[in-house]
């Protein structure tokens, strides 16, 4: 039977093939960090227009256009905390590509340590959001149901 090792304990260490794989990671990380700078910027300025569309298209509705007005200023507000998660998630993702680079160039375990932090943050942040998701899918097929129950 195999014996369950702390890995703290057991002096666990980097060799060149795990160095390689995490520089190639942190490549690939710096690239979705980027792409998610330009993406979360272009989310961040199109909330501006997506209320003026949507309050520009409802204005032939007479009453119905004060209630879609409240709404575009809901879905602006909506894309501005879209934008802002999506930059935070992208500066950390960055911010550990760069750490790890540094690690392993200079066998900096400061840098390696901060870059790993990083990496949770991201992480953390994005399970912040699959629980949030996942609840709000609940409370969907759970208010489906009971929308269902007394259409009968």
């Amino acid at each position: 039977m195999e014996q369950n090792q702390n890995l703290l304990s057991s002096d666990l260490q980097v060799d060149s093939t795990a160095a390689g794989h995490l520089k190639e990671t942190a490549m690939w990380a710096k690239l979705l960090a980027v792409v998610g700078f330009v993406l979360s910027i272009l989310i961040g300025i199109m909330s501006f227009f997506i209320g003026t569309i949507m309050s520009t298209m409802t204005r032939g509705y007479g009453n119905a256009s004060s209630a879609a007005a409240m709404g575009a200023g809901f879905i602006t507000i909506i894309y501005l905390v879209v934008a802002v998660i999506y930059f935070l998630m992208s500066l950390f993702l960055f911010r550990f590509a760069v750490k790890m680079k540094q690690a392993l160039l200079t066998t900096d375990q400061e840098n390696f340590n901060t870059s790993l932090l990083n990496l949770k943050l991201v992480y953390r942040i994005m399970g912040i959001i699959m629980v949030i998701y996942l609840s709000i899918l609940a409370l969907a097929l759970i208010g489906s149901v009971i929308a269902a129950m007394f259409m009968r």
